[in-house]
């Protein structure tokens, strides 16, 4: 679609295409009836008028606009932000474009301070990762599922759809030069009452939130992270606050206040947030720069709206995916089909594509022609970790090995991109035979003690893990129900309770016991329980902990499941053959 208008003397024109890219295929509305019933529905028609695209000859622009109920929505140029609204209803009336201008006379501010939760909080439990050889953690392409809920007051403010709508559309195009979708999986909307108390101490609210999304939303919505928007004025300055490097976790949440009529300036802010959730600090250094006046993570909104991250940003986002591998940023949502063909030059490779570099303006890469999205002459490919000079490569390294439970690939000839990521059979020796290969990792307790207490934790004793016997809160192998704690078998009790020492004074998730030198931690809910000792875990010479938290292994079957059979048994125990404790 392309769309032009006169702005500021100058004649422009927009390309625009539709935002394919919205709203997922699972993406479905929750509101409240008057007695507390939920009522889910999944409108099919809701992203159909949403639109993004760029400006003619103007390779720093940038267009998000919605045709619901007349135009309205944000584009920038090289020099000027601007506001398209309608000045009365209905898709045929006047419009006004306005420079963006925010004139609030509140500074406002996010309430996070760079040391208010560690970057390790909560640990990520994910069983593989992506390693880095060929295209980075970062360059590769990542999604977030996103739910977004609003709080009652928020809707007593007759905030319509497309305004929340409009706060992902922001999210979506300031995340695209990190490689990075937000994709909307859900609208949850507490139309009769709250269901958490929404107070003005920012911090508890955040923490109320996030207990409720664990227990309730997890269990009915498919999702990587949530956010509040609120209509209550926080404490002080504060307009948001969120976790830091807690994607892909049970802290993987933030809230927002609806701070501004606009819903760009909002966007921005859930923009900032969910940018601590993916390990960004605040810019409080001179040498953190970026494009424009003002740089999403600075820790005070400027008039100025940002539109881009800092350089500082992109390393602390290069970190936490390099630490912290959050395995569900590159699971691909399923994204509702609104396009009937490939739009060339959108810079997404689609159905029909040779490849994409984007418009003829951007475009700088030799082996795709930006008008035809199709390889230039004597051209095999133009991007992939096996593409060299647009030529396939063959039986070179695309992916090294990471360490003793990974294997390397190599470039088969056949494609441009870098084989599946595989590794080694499960029960090999790793680390120096401190543990066995399980599903491409290394599980010990000595690991598992320093993501849940930080870089200066051990594992503890044999004397603190015999306390599984018991059967406590903190001390168990098995909890079938919230209040029911099955103890461990004497044989089995280094596959139950984790137990550590040293390290920081408090859990990184959860609650502390701590007697002696031994702490655990413990949960009043029955949820995912870090402090569980994960499943592969070597709990003695040739033995593993199995999902069932028994540390054993049938004779005739393989480490680390116990459920592979090993064809060259013989009936005798020896090499990694051992009966029953």
């Amino acid at each position: 679609m392309k769309y032009a208008m006169r702005v500021g003397g100058k004649d422009i024109e927009m390309h625009l295409e539709k935002n394919s890219k919205l709203l997922t295929n699972d993406y479905s509305e929750t509101y409240y009836t008057e007695d507390g019933k939920p009522v889910t529905s999944t409108p099919q028609d809701v992203d159909h008028c949403y639109y993004h695209g760029t400006i003619v000859n103007d390779s720093e622009s940038t267009v998000s606009m919605s045709t619901c109920d007349g135009l309205r929505g944000y584009f920038r140029t090289a020099a000027q932000r601007y506001l398209i609204e309608p000045l009365s209803g209905g898709d045929d009336g006047d419009h006004a474009v306005l420079k963006y201008e925010d004139q609030s006379s509140k500074p406002v501010v996010c309430g996070v301070t760079n040391t208010s939760w560690n970057a390790d909080y909560p640990p990520i439990t994910s069983k593989s990762r992506s390693r880095a050889s060929g295209p980075s953690l970062l360059q590769q392409q990542k999604y977030v599922e996103l739910v977004l809920v609003a709080d009652n007051r928020e809707v007593r403010t007759y905030r319509q759809m497309q305004s929340h709508l409009t706060m992902q559309l922001i999210c979506l195009q300031v995340y695209k030069p990190l490689n990075t979708f937000i994709a909307l999986v859900g609208l949850e909307v507490w139309s009769d009452n709250d269901k958490i108390s929404v107070t003005a101490p920012a911090g508890a609210t955040l923490d109320a939130f996030t207990k409720w999304r664990n227990s309730d939303l997890a269990n009915t919505k498919r999702h990587d992270n949530a956010h509040l928007i609120s209509g209550i004025d926080f404490e002080g300055s504060t307009v948001g606050l969120a976790f830091i490097g807690t994607l892909c976790s049970d802290h993987s949440a933030g809230i927002v206040q609806d701070h501004n009529p606009r819903a760009i300036a909002v966007g921005a802010t859930l923009a900032h947030e969910m940018g601590h959730n993916l390990g960004m600090n605040h810019d409080d250094s001179s040498a953190c720069a970026c494009s424009g006046n003002s740089c999403i993570m600075a820790g005070a909104l400027s008039y100025d709206i940002p539109k881009s991250f800092s350089s500082c940003s992109s390393v602390n986002y290069d970190q936490f995916l390099n630490n912290r591998n959050p395995e569900c940023l590159l699971d691909k949502p399923d994204y509702r089909n609104v396009e009937s063909t490939p739009v060339c030059g959108n810079g997404f490779l689609e159905i029909g594509e040779q490849c994409d570099c984007g418009s003829l303006e951007e475009c700088t890469n030799p082996c795709c022609n930006a008008t035809s999205c199709t390889l230039t002459k004597d051209s095999e490919c133009a991007a992939g970790a096996c593409c060299d000079n647009c030529k396939v490569r063959a039986i070179v390294e695309c992916r090294m090995k990471h360490d003793d439970c990974d294997l390397a690939e190599y470039c088969t000839g056949k494609s441009a991109d870098c084989p599946e990521d595989v590794f080694t059979v499960n029960g090999i020796p790793c680390d120096g035979g401190r543990g066995y290969c399980n599903n491409g990792q290394c599980p010990q307790h000595h690991d598992q003690c320093v993501k849940m207490y930080g870089p200066s934790a051990e594992n503890a004793r044999t004397y603190c893990y015999e306390q599984n016997t018991r059967g406590l809160y903190y001390a168990y192998c098995r909890r079938p129900s919230k209040d029911q704690y099955i103890p461990c078998q004497r044989q089995d009790v280094l596959c139950g309770k984790l137990f550590c020492n040293n390290g920081n004074d408090n859990p990184n998730y959860g609650r502390m016991v701590k007697f002696l030198d031994c702490k655990a931690s413990f949960y009043d809910e029955l949820t995912s329980d870090f402090g569980q000792v994960d499943t592969g875990t070597k709990c003695n010479d040739g033995k593993v902990c199995n999902h069932k938290m028994e540390c054993q292994c049938e004779p005739g079957w393989l480490l680390p499941g116990c459920d592979t059979k090993d064809e060259s048994f013989t009936g005798l125990s020896r090499g990694r053959l051992f009966r029953h404790c």
